[in-house]
């Protein structure tokens, strides 16, 4: 083997790359972006099982010939999703564009393994001269270009002050892989172009390739890891919901006509399930306002021990408790008066929920102390 890479380790990477593309084909949507990612995946695992043959680390090499090819295809996925995640590209011209740039690397990569077929059946040496050199100089700054459009739209994410952390961190492992990348395609290109450096640049090539279809593939992964988080339940909105659950449910006993219909295209949304029960919450607060009892020494005797910070929302834990009770038991309300406001005004989703979570937090010591 010519690799300069140690063998456990290429077998590390190739195997390590083969179980988090497992992993996304298993997991993954059929959208274009998980389609375009999917098949990165399969044409990095591709080129690296293919520089396990090679024999020598020159171009001469039909395995070399071959893994450059696999290269080009590889980043032009990569090309194409950067362009979808741009604001102005859609779907399905992306991929409508992705299959015709793929067809190019194709016959880019025949032609060069055609050229070199030739020379070698005619005796003549394979050293891809005039025209063979020119294909492959031509796949290697497609393989630039790919990189460099990817890398600008990382920067452009980088310098919106909008782009979460987790996007942040890809774009910046992403821009650190594809110039490692470009690097070695750099020094290639000379060695072919002008003789200089005189060494071994295809190995360079290929270290730098393996390490970064590693971090490509260890990018890619988080996605699969935030699935596997959701579909787990340890997501925070999940985490929210059971912690809302108890409370929820009481209160929607009490008062069951404010349940919104569960939307089939939503429902199983963490995100929306949380912000459905917040405001379902919300409004039967509001419904059993008109029944809750005055505060009364009663009333503080039964607030479970708290912090005085949070007296207030343990006392009101109780009254809410009460009004509920009286609701479903068909009582009039307390009064005939306008309700009393809610004991919280909140200006922002955060700021409500938080309290809420409050609320829920004492609200089974607060049921307990009641009953």
């Amino acid at each position: 083997m010519s690799s300069p890479i140690p063998e456990v380790v290429a077998w590390a990477v190739i195997g390590y790359v083969t179980v988090l593309g497992s992993g996304r084909l298993w997991l993954g949507g059929s959208a274009v972006i998980d389609r375009l990612v999917n098949h990165t995946g399969l044409w990095s695992i591709a080129t690296l099982l293919i520089y396990r043959c090679a024999s020598t680390p020159t171009i001469d090499d039909p395995a070399n010939q071959l893994a450059l090819g696999c290269i080009l295809m590889t980043t032009t996925y990569q090309y194409s999703i950067g362009r979808l995640t741009s604001a102005d590209s859609e779907p399905d011209t992306v991929w409508r564009h992705q299959r015709n740039a793929a067809l190019l690397a194709s016959a880019a990569t025949a032609s060069i393994v055609l050229a070199a077929a030739s020379a070698r059946y005619s005796g003549r040496s394979v050293d891809l001269h005039l025209a063979g050199v020119g294909l492959v100089i031509c796949c290697a700054l497609a393989v630039t270009y790919n990189t460099f459009v990817i890398t600008r739209i990382c920067l452009g994410a980088l310098h919106d002050v909008d782009t979460p952390r987790a996007a942040r961190i890809v774009c910046i492992g992403l821009i650190g892989s594809n110039a490692v990348l470009c690097g070695a395609q750099a020094l290639s290109l000379s060695e072919l172009a002008t003789g200089w450096p005189d060494g071994p640049q295809l190995s360079l090539v290929q270290a730098a390739f393996t390490l970064w279809v590693a971090i490509n593939a260890t990018l890619h992964a988080i996605a699969l890891v935030a699935e596997l988080v959701l579909r787990a339940g340890m997501d925070r909105a999940t985490r929210t919901c059971r912690r809302l659950e108890p409370l929820w449910r009481d209160l929607t006993a009490a008062v069951p006509e404010i349940v919104m219909p569960v939307d089939a295209r939503h429902g199983s949304d963490p995100a929306t399930h949380l912000l459905r029960m917040t405001v379902e919450i919300r409004d039967a607060m509001l419904h059993l306002g008109a029944y809750l009892p005055a505060e009364t020494d009663e009333t503080q005797r039964n607030t479970v021990r708290e912090p005085e910070s949070n007296r207030g929302t343990s006392d009101y834990a109780h009254r809410l408790i009460r009004a509920a009770q009286a609701r479903k038991a068909g009582l009039p309300p307390a009064g005939t008066g306008a309700p009393p406001a809610l004991p919280v005004v909140a200006h922002d989703f955060d700021a409500e929920l938080a309290y809420l979570i409050d609320l829920a937090r004492i609200w089974p010591q607060a049921k307990a102390a009641v009953e």
